[in-house]
């Protein structure tokens, strides 16, 4: 398993919520620690607490946004939410944790997959716009 997609794993296991866990490892890859900003990323779990736009998806963008801030804002972030919904909107009717969980608490073991494969197309969209995870993984790794 890919270093970064282990550490993720970790993160998740670890109590991590979705939101939490990808905001954290962004954090780790830049060599930065930033407990307020984990805690306030906290906010965005369960679809902002509220069932709504999946945790995934706002905490890949809020990860994104650690490493290309302008670029993200204005292109990657909306390529992500466009691939978020035609990947997991289409599968489950929208784009929202209640509809992926369908209601049912025990449908939580999809998202660790689903976090999973937000952040590998996270990291492509960033691979494509000349982000180095080489080098940042170089450095997760001597941590």
């Amino acid at each position: 398993m890919e270093r970064d997609i282990l550490r993720l794993n970790e993160l998740l296991l670890s109590g991590r919520c979705c939101a939490q866990a990808l905001t954290a490892l962004g954090l780790e890859l830049r060599g930065e620690e930033n407990e307020q900003l984990l805690t306030a990323a906290a906010a965005l779990c369960q679809g902002i607490r509220s069932g709504m736009t999946c945790g995934a998806l706002t905490g890949a963008a809020m990860m994104m946004n650690l490493f290309a801030p302008e670029d993200a804002m204005r292109e990657l972030i909306p390529e992500l939410t466009q691939w978020f919904k035609e990947t997991y909107g289409e599968a489950y009717g929208s784009a929202d944790c209640d509809a992926i969980l369908e209601g049912n608490p025990a449908n939580r073991a999809r998202c660790p997959g689903i976090v999973e494969n937000t952040y590998r197309r996270a990291r492509e969209l960033l691979e494509d716009a000349g982000v180095d995870f080489d080098a940042l993984l170089d450095r997760l790794e001597e941590a």
